[in-house]
């Protein structure tokens, strides 16, 4: 009976907490109200770069850097300061004619920056930083491309380079790089050749420059010459031989380029102006008013003087055993006085016609162990060779311009190698100077 109680009872106890869970899980949620709301997030203005004003131009006839930067409208303590901080890099008091620059100017007309060319490969720029001036001397950027030129010699070394329209250049650079082997108003004949291979840069606002001869051979009378620009020592290229002998030696062949030699050495010889016969212990050379004389080896100045026979003259020691002298100038280079350091083909002084001279020439006289010999019969000893260590590199670039070169013809389908404008290499970017030598020639176009 007691058992018959107690299971009702528990199912009424379960549907009543069935129920209570029911309701409970019924009980209605709070609702949630979402605000929201608009955030303003206040950002700082950008600042506007200052406009500035580009301005250009090209240095005129008896324009001082003073009147120049006047001009546009620059103050003079501006310019002061300009010339000031700039003169440990550049004196803007020798600017010249010609010259091009830029200039970018602020709202106030103050300098920015300005660009100022001093030749086709390096410019000048100042730039303005915080009311500090900074000068800095810069390389322009090229694009190096190498191509060929040749020629058959009919009348001289110029006439063949304008007949085939191969830039001037070219044989000037040559005639220099053969200076001390050849002289081409003397040695040279008709069937010579030259075959070249050589840099061309394009500066981005496109100007074009001829860059480096990297090889060439020059024959004449059946005998090939051949020049290599080859780096033996760091950060310096010069010309070898095929043999990495160096085409340089103690003293150039002649000092100037010169129309004709008017009076050869001689120990005899009647004086024009004196009117007797003398020893003429030099060899004259016959130019232009004002052309300029190069000093034939490196040394130091003895003496850069007058005297009423010699008129303005140059005497160089180049070592223990020579003696170079220049006289009759016209005046002198630059810097060029007692005890002045001097390099081969640096620029000491201008032909003219001083003291016993009858016509602008030079008389160039070499003297040798203390004695005066002829300069044209002069055998001078070459420049250091290429060294041991390096000799087995130069053999390799040496062999393969030998290939590259004899690929060039000389006749006269020479133009079209020349003409045709094809570049030989790629295009490489190259700041100021173009790079020396390539282990890898380039290969030739036709």
């Amino acid at each position: 009976m007691k058992r018959n109680r107690i299971g009702p009872a528990i199912v009424i106890i379960g549907l009543l907490s069935s129920l209570l869970l029911y309701l409970l899980l019924q009980k209605p949620t709070p609702s949630v109200q979402t605000i929201e709301e608009n955030v303003v997030t206040e950002t700082a203005p950008i600042a506007e770069a200052p406009a500035l004003l580009s301005q250009s131009g090209v240095v005129k006839k008896n324009t001082s850097f003073f009147d120049l930067l006047l001009s546009h409208d620059i103050s003079p303590q501006e310019i002061h300061g300009i010339a000031k901080s700039a003169r440990p890099v550049y004196n803007f008091k020798r600017i010249y004619p010609g010259q091009s620059y830029e200039l970018l100017t602020d709202e106030e007309g103050g300098l920015a920056k300005l660009k100022f060319s001093i030749s086709d490969e390096r410019y000048v720029e100042v730039r303005n930083e915080d009311g500090s001036y900074k000068t800095k001397m810069r390389d322009y950027q090229f694009d190096v491309v190498r191509r060929t030129a040749s020629g058959s010699i009919s009348h001289s070394l110029f006439a063949a380079i304008d007949e085939q329209s191969i830039p001037l250049e070219i044989g000037i650079k040559l005639s220099d790089i053969f200076a001390w082997d050849i002289d081409f108003f003397t040695d040279v004949r008709k069937d010579d050749y030259f075959r070249v291979i050589y840099e061309e840069k394009t500066r981005s606002d496109g100007l074009r420059k001829i860059g480096d001869i990297i090889a060439a051979e020059f024959n004449t009378r059946g005998h090939s010459h051949y020049a290599f620009l080859y780096e033996n020592e760091k950060s310096f290229a010069d010309y070898y031989d095929e043999n990495g002998k160096s085409l340089r030696k103690q003293l150039l062949k002649a000092p100037l380029s010169y129309t004709r030699i008017s009076s050869n050495f001689s120990r005899r010889r009647f004086h024009p102006i004196l009117h007797r016969y003398t020893p003429h212990t030099g060899i004259d050379y016959a130019a232009p008013h004002g052309t300029p004389v190069m000093a034939t080896g490196d040394g130091s100045v003895m003496t850069a003087s007058r005297t009423r026979a010699n008129g303005n003259y140059i005497k160089i020691k180049h070592n223990s055993n020579y003696i170079t002298y220049y006289l009759h100038l016209s005046r002198f280079a630059k810097g060029i006085k007692n005890g002045a350091k001097v390099r081969q083909g640096q620029v000491i002084g201008y032909v003219g016609a001083t003291g016993y001279a009858t016509g602008p020439h030079l008389d160039y006289r070499v003297k040798k162990n203390g004695r005066f010999v002829n300069p044209r019969s002069l055998k001078l000893p070459p420049a250091n060779p290429v060294s041991q260590e390096n000799m087995a590199e130069f053999k390799i670039v040496g062999e393969r311009y030998l290939a590259s070169l004899a690929m060039i013809p000389t006749t006269d389908a020479q133009a079209e190698h020349h003409a045709d404008n094809k570049a030989l290499s790629t295009v490489s970017k190259v700041s100021g100077k173009a790079e020396k030598y390539s282990p890898s020639p380039p290969s030739t176009s036709r």
